[in-house]
């Protein structure tokens, strides 16, 4: 079962890569260049958070007493927020950006796809 979640994983990414790529091929130049610039400070932020959640998982399941299955339970459901309130940003970085609906819509789903895959991949393992 472990190999269909790394199955699933890496055609979620790829997928999700695709639709990403034509979305994004179909802004003109303009919109292109706001999107870079829009999300330019994201990308770099937006992995602190995750980092910290790693290396605090990493810690406590390592160097503490603190039994595994409610450290795993905490990580993943911060992980869930994590991720949640990201997609809500990203889609309000989009809209603020004025991005076309239909590319919002190949974005997010672009994202859920990617969601599916990971999900399915952590179902495996777990």
């Amino acid at each position: 079962m472990q190999v269909s979640g790394v199955i699933a994983l890496i055609a979620a990414i790829i997928v999700s890569r695709f639709i990403s790529e034509r979305a994004y091929r179909a802004l003109d130049s303009d919109q292109k260049l706001r999107l870079v610039d829009g999300f330019s400070s994201t990308r770099m932020y937006s992995m602190i958070p995750l980092l910290v959640l790693v290396g605090a998982f990493c810690f406590l399941t390592t160097k503490t007493d603190i039994n595994k299955s409610t450290i795993t339970f905490a990580y993943f459901g911060l992980l869930i927020v994590y991720v949640v309130v990201r997609t809500i940003l990203n889609q309000r970085k989009l809209i603020a950006l004025d991005m076309p609906v239909p590319y919002q819509r190949r974005f997010m789903t672009a994202q859920a796809v990617s969601l599916v895959g990971v999900a399915w991949f952590f179902y495996t393992v777990f």
